[in-house]
């Protein structure tokens, strides 16, 4: 095991500059994320298109994420951390990246 390289530096951009994130993930990247709010659960999943669409919904202002555990084991990082709105706790979440020779990511769920 081994520090992640990929998760940290993946939740940063998508707090600050989401765009940027997109050259992180490789053409044949696939992604699930699924969240509960007042309005219900919410799932996106797919490639990059969807995961396009996935970006073009969120409302990212306030919105931080911090991991509190993380862990690389070959390509796989994973990663145990909560989701602040304006310092506020929102959620917590679970992340799995596969990490590709490139450093970009090819599935994240």
């Amino acid at each position: 095991m081994s520090e992640p390289t990929f998760l940290p530096t993946y939740l940063t951009t998508l707090d600050t500059t989401p765009l940027d994130v997109l050259p992180m993930l490789a053409p044949e990247f696939t992604f699930s994320v699924l969240w509960d709010d007042e309005q219900g659960a919410k799932e996106f999943s797919g490639g990059l298109p969807e995961f396009n669409g996935y970006l073009a919904q969120r409302q990212p202002d306030g919105y931080a994420h911090h991991i509190v555990s993380a862990t690389r084991t070959g390509a796989l990082e994973v990663a145990l951390g909560k989701t602040t709105r304006h310092g506020e706790l929102v959620a917590t979440f679970t992340m799995a990246a596969q990490v590709d020779d490139d450093g970009g990511v090819v599935a994240g769920r």
